[in-house]
């Protein structure tokens, strides 16, 4: 056995591994010993057919399995004594006149993408801006009448009236106005009470069943969150498509605003959380701020994400990342094109380097997740989801069970440590960072997230109360 790396660049490399006869003789005629051991053939008695007879029936099959064994061991002990950090998954070089032979001498070579070597250090000297965002009368208000309208009456109408909300389709036009053929289209609400933009309004303001226009989703929206939602496309695209868009109108609704009362109370709270308008109103202050500060916290590792990225300015090797992402994408399902990773290439890029950046500083820093604490949390969470619904208290014994079955569930197990390790970043990075406090209006801080600086994953994954 011989394995050889040859390094191409700090970015990528070549391991070859050579096997000969000596390698895999005794564990493959091992294997075949005890095959002919259990064969039943016609003319041999039972565990005496012929050495000869099990190797011609079933030698390349278990020289093959033998091989990829060999090849998967040396490989992956190259990788771990060499420690080696690489990223994606070795690619193994197409084979040539590959034919199975007891004889030969094979050699397989693979090609390794490597990650980027660097230091990386927060500190007191790393400022960063924590937005407290106000919960005043007027932004309550807006929420009141939003449950308000979600849990009125809907009547439909044939002509729209500035307190209307339009169901319709967008679709993506060319320069000329015309629609793309395949195009994007997607359907969509508009509370005209709601577009602030008094000319975008004004257009909306008359519309029909089955009128069609021109319109600017940018000026129907709040934010690029909103216009996200609004044309069906992620916040990192929005710039790749045209301003305007063509609506065709499919529906209008007039909504008659729920009473404040105690039907409505429930619907929005549950039953009992509030029986006057004082205390709903209180309740819904509340819940704003806690899902305002975690956008603000998510914000704010967004900022440090985008300053440590810009910082170091990783290189990847992107064309070894390139073809990894197109041999492993393949399925009858769903393949995935070149022209969709040359596409969504930017954007997993930025994810793989801030993956890295944030491996290094767990590393540095001693931040990680034990399963005593998956299981911990896995509990927690039982107990919260039986307790809404009613259910205090929980047999020890039926408490584990249920935990045990979640635990055998590994994707979901992947999903709890990273949103476990991603609070214990958090922390570290509030512990080490000098945060200055800034108080903003909820529209200013929408404004703040919106920036051109700010697309990308962080829009698609703060509440909807950005979208509002």
């Amino acid at each position: 056995m011989n394995v050889t790396q040859e390094n191409i660049d700090e970015l990528n490399a070549r391991v070859k591994i050579e096997i000969g006869p000596e390698d895999y003789e005794e564990p493959v005629k091992k294997i075949l010993n005890d095959y002919r051991k259990k064969m039943t053939l016609q003319g041999f008695r039972p565990g005496k057919v012929p050495f000869g007879v099990a190797k011609k029936m079933y030698g390349k099959s278990v020289l093959a399995e033998e091989l990829n064994k060999l090849l998967s061991q040396n490989l992956n002990d190259h990788i771990k004594s060499n420690e080696l950090d690489i990223l994606g998954q070795p690619l193994p070089n197409d084979q040539d006149d590959f034919s199975l032979d007891f004889k030969n001498k094979y050699e397989f070579v693979y090609e390794l993408g490597l990650a980027p070597k660097f230091d990386v250090e927060l500190s007191a000297k790393d400022k960063f801006a924590k937005y407290k965002i106000a919960v005043n009368d007027e932004l309550i208000d807006k929420y009141v009448r939003d449950f308000q309208r979600r849990f009125g009456q809907s009547q439909d109408v044939d002509v729209a009236s500035e307190k209307d909300m339009i169901y319709g389709t967008f679709y993506q036009v060319d320069k000329d106005g015309k629609k793309v053929a395949g195009g994007v289209h997607n359907h969509s609400t508009v509370v005209i009470e709601y577009v602030e933009n008094k000319d975008a309004k004004k257009k909306l303001i008359g519309l029909k069943i089955e009128d069609q226009l021109l319109v600017e989703p940018s000026k129907m929206s709040k934010g690029d969150a909103d216009l996200s939602a609004m044309l069906g496309i992620p916040v990192s695209e929005i710039s790749d498509y045209p301003k305007q868009w063509l609506l065709k109108v499919d529906s209008i609704h007039n909504i008659d605003p729920h009473e404040l009362n105690q039907e409505l109370f429930d619907q929005v709270l549950g039953p009992g959380a509030a029986s006057t308008e004082e205390e709903f109103r209180s309740k819904i202050s509340t819940d704003l701020e806690k899902q305002l500060a975690n956008d603000s916290d998510k914000k704010l590792r967004r900022d440090i994400s985008e300053k440590l990225m810009e910082r170091l300015a990783l290189q990847l090797p992107d064309e070894f990342l390139k073809k990894w992402l197109l041999m492993n994408g393949q399925n009858a399902e769903k393949p995935v094109s070149q022209e969709d990773i040359d596409r969504e290439y930017g954007d997993y890029s930025r994810y793989m380097q801030l993956q890295i950046i944030e491996s290094k500083l767990a590393k540095n820093n001693e931040i990680k997740v034990d399963f005593p604490e998956i299981q911990d949390r896995v509990k927690s969470n039982i107990k919260a989801q039986f307790a809404s619904f009613g259910q205090q208290e929980m047999d020890d014994k039926m408490l584990d069970q249920f935990a045990q079955n979640f635990l055998q569930k590994e994707e979901e197990v992947r999903k709890l440590y990273d949103q476990i390790l991603d609070e214990k970043l958090m922390a570290f990075y509030q512990e080490n960072v000098k945060l200055q406090e800034k108080e903003v209006s909820f529209d200013e801080f929408v404004k703040l997230a919106s920036t051109k600086q700010g697309k990308g994953n962080f829009l698609d994954q703060v509440s909807n109360l950005l979208k509002f």
